[in-house]
């Protein structure tokens, strides 16, 4: 049986459910995030967070038919729909309410759960009733801690919410793949190592988003964003140590965080409506791109610096396509913008990721790790807060 449509010719079965499970997680951290601040966007972001549910059962059809596709849909769109009632309910304080919802949701997982486990003798029900408890457990706590206006906190329910639903999402494709033949691709000794650089890449716009959400609304959160997303420029830069050297990943690290920076000084422009120190930040913004380019292509001749040039021009173009559409209300090309954004950032990891494969065949080409083995870890391994390569790499 052939992949699902969301499988895209380059794209192995792992990303394409990371990918929708991602979207699944940021789009209900989006619509928490407005429904709470009683913004605007709300309605658009529940569209957008609807229409994932689809996504997720379009790709299941690929595999069990559009019965199964339909039906998982369904699912999902009540675990969706009990969400927000019972958002509703805490926002007006009625916890009998509330709680009668929270049982409905977890009634809800695990009808989700049953279902799966009927579709694929390799996703074990109890397993997966756990998982699906866990990120109810996890999403519940982000909202708390949002409600509370504890920001670090509700930073770090995020990255935990994240990092959990990935753990799912992989689980179902090693499901998949046991169940079909030739639903999984060949072994791969790189396959970590582009996981690694797209979780890393992946976080850098998702905190960018959170920032700029928080920065053109003037909520409290802009902070603790903005701290996080510094935060991710030296996960990058502390990532390429065990290849090119601290040196190295100082330097991409004070690169990245400086175009952090301007974006802050750019948003700030563009909310005041300062058309010159605006026109000012977005020049700084090319030339920090462009250097960072020079500084990548310098460091591997298989990173040619105008693509890499042209990989961050378009990063830019869309983020400040974001920044517009929020700070102007466009609620549907704001989504439409971290959609294209999203896309990007993952093309642009790859390539990295292809990079350095071609630079270090002796450790990700065929004569690499042996199969099965992940030379780069599975989306980084975290230490002492930081993202890093296994030290079997240096």
């Amino acid at each position: 049986m052939g992949t699902p449509a969301a499988v895209q010719e380059r794209t192995s079965l792992s990303d394409a459910l990371r990918r929708l499970w991602a979207d699944h997680v940021i789009w209900t951290r989006q619509y928490i995030v407005a429904v709470l601040e009683g913004s605007p966007d709300a309605e658009s972001a529940a569209g957008r967070l609807l229409r994932n549910q689809e996504d997720i059962g379009h790709a299941v059809s690929g595999f069990y038919g559009d019965g199964a596709g339909a039906a998982l849909t369904e699912l999902l769109k009540e675990h969706i729909t009990i969400a927000v009632e019972a958002i509703d309910a805490a926002l007006e304080d009625n916890e009998q309410r509330f709680r009668e919802l929270d049982g409905r949701w977890s009634a809800n997982a695990n009808d989700i759960a049953a279902f799966l486990a009927g579709a694929n003798p390799h996703w074990a029900e109890a397993d997966l009733q756990d998982l699906l408890a866990q990120h109810l457990k996890l999403t519940k706590a982000e909202i708390k801690a949002r409600f509370d206006e504890e920001w670090s906190t509700d930073v770090e329910r995020f990255d935990d919410v994240f990092t959990e639903i990935l753990t799912m999402s992989d689980a179902l494709a090693a499901g998949i793949a046991a169940q079909f033949e030739g639903a999984a691709p060949p072994a791969d000794p790189a396959a970590g190592l582009r996981t690694a650089l797209r979780k890393l890449w992946t976080d850098h716009v998702i905190w960018t988003r959170q920032y700029i959400v928080a920065a053109v609304a003037g909520s409290p959160d802009a902070d603790a964003a903005a701290g996080r997303l510094l935060r991710n420029q030296e996960d990058i830069g502390n990532a390429i140590v065990p290849l090119y050297g601290a040196e190295a990943g100082e330097e991409l690290t004070r690169l990245l965080k400086e175009h952090i920076m301007i974006a802050v000084d750019l948003v700030a422009a563009a909310g005041k409506g300062d058309q010159r120190a605006f026109a000012r930040h977005d020049r700084r913004w090319d030339a920090n791109a462009d250097a960072i380019a020079a500084f990548l292509a310098g460091a591997n001749p298989n990173w040619p610096e105008g693509d890499v040039r042209d990989l961050l021009g378009q990063h830019l173009a869309l983020t400040k396509g974001e920044a517009v559409a929020r700070l102007t209300q466009d609620w549907g090309a704001d989504v439409a913008a971290f959609d294209d954004i999203f896309t990007e950032i993952l093309t642009m990891a790859d390539a990295l990721a292809d990079g350095i494969v071609a630079q270090f065949p002796e450790r990700f080409g065929a004569g690499g790790a042996p199969a099965g083995e992940t030379p780069a870890g599975d989306a980084g391994e975290q230490e002492g807060g930081k993202t890093r390569f296994r030290s079997s790499l240096a």
